[in-house]
């Protein structure tokens, strides 16, 4: 597996948990677990006993299920004889219990292979790696593009066009690339009684390309007071495009597999899916995310009633930064019902952040932990 193996483990706005189960609890708290996730179904003792040879009676298992619901990890449906877990139940046993899956090597190097037939800045490298997430875990997945906390100047060019007018093209240190239209009015004033050159853009260009590397918007326009005309009309452009970049921290959000979580039983209506889908939708969510994510590296995982927001109750997240922590960061990850593949959803997302940092660290330079 590729990447630290980290999880974030503590829920938010809680305590750290302490229970202290005996190893048949423990063993019986896991076979619940495991057997919910695959069923669907309340898992009754004597179904513990002969799929799990558990090595003990019916009523041994009984016992230590009534235990664990009296704890509060287990619940028991009033239509149903068998137990389920509780989100403190999956909390525990992504904590202490859990055994995590191993991405086969075969599949690590496909996907590597993907990413390599796809332009790393494009929208397609996104949708890629949300396509990823969505088939491999059977959940749906959501992808931020790597953002600049704030907008930095990475190189520029000033391109004539065929219809006479002059592009500025900003590629931001994140980068990503941003694009405005010189003003023709303002080229003409700078330039009476003559057409701006392509040479003349050139120079204006390679000027803010030595004088402006890594500023934002009020540096730009602080070092642009000692430009020339045309070099101070352009970086006038390329701070208006900064400061609006500034403002967008989860702009877009690529989501894929959402009929994978329709298909579970949990949200057979679609209404339940609908108000979730509504929140992911919001980039006030994934803004207020953000920060709880990025301030440690590696996986966090997020429980039905853990999420703040009323209507993400029923569903858990399990997502990873990916990117330079003082440049430019994304978020990646999966969503699904509270009763999901723990073990192979947390180091699928692993992988995919540790892939995605590999390839801004070789097209960018060095990411930190």
């Amino acid at each position: 597996m590729v990447g630290e193996q980290t999880v974030e483990r503590e829920p938010r706005g809680s305590q750290r948990l302490s229970f202290e189960l005996t190893d048949r609890q423990r063993t019986v708290l896991r076979a619940v677990v495991e057997d919910y996730v695959r069923s669907a179904t309340p898992v009754g003792s004597r179904v513990l006993v002969d799929r799990y040879g558990l090595g003990v009676s019916s009523a041994t298992v009984r016992s230590a299920m009534a235990e664990l619901e009296a704890l509060g990890l287990l619940s028991h449906p009033h239509t149903s004889a068998g137990r389920v877990p509780s989100d403190l139940g999956y909390r525990v046993y992504v904590e202490s219990l859990m055994r995590e899956a191993t991405m086969d090597r075969a599949d690590q190097l496909m996907i590597r292979h993907q990413f390599s037939q796809v332009q790393l800045t494009s929208n397609e490298w996104l949708r890629l790696a949300a396509s990823i997430l969505a088939g491999s875990t059977r959940s749906a997945s959501v992808v931020t593009p790597a953002r600049a906390r704030r907008a930095r100047f990475g190189h520029v060019q000033l391109v004539e066009l065929a219809d006479g007018a002059r592009l500025c093209v900003l590629v931001l240190t994140d980068g990503n690339v941003v694009q405005r239209r010189l003003d023709r009015g303002v080229l003409e004033r700078l330039s009476p009684g003559s057409e701006m050159t392509q040479g003349e853009l050139d120079l204006a260009a390679n000027t803010l390309n030595a004088e402006m590397s890594g500023g934002s918007a009020p540096q730009i326009r602080r070092r642009a007071r000692t430009l020339g005309p045309l070099a101070a009309h352009a970086a006038e452009i390329v701070a208006q495009l900064l400061e609006e970049e500034d403002g967008l921290v989860v702009e877009d959000v690529f989501t894929d597999g959402i009929v994978n979580v329709l298909e579970q039983p949990e949200f057979a209506e679609g209404a339940k899916l609908r108000g979730i889908l509504e929140v992911l939708q919001r980039s006030d969510f994934l803004e207020q995310l953000v920060p709880v994510l990025t301030r440690r590296r590696g996986v966090h995982v997020i429980i039905g009633h853990e999420n703040a927001n009323d209507a993400m109750h029923e569903v858990s997240l399990i997502f990873a930064p990916y990117g330079a922590p003082d440049r430019a960061l994304g978020l990646l990850g999966v969503l699904g019902p509270t009763r999901m593949s723990y073990p192979h959803a947390i180091p699928t997302v692993r992988c995919l952040a540790a892939l995605m940092n590999e390839l801004i660290n070789s097209q960018y330079g060095e990411t930190h932990d």
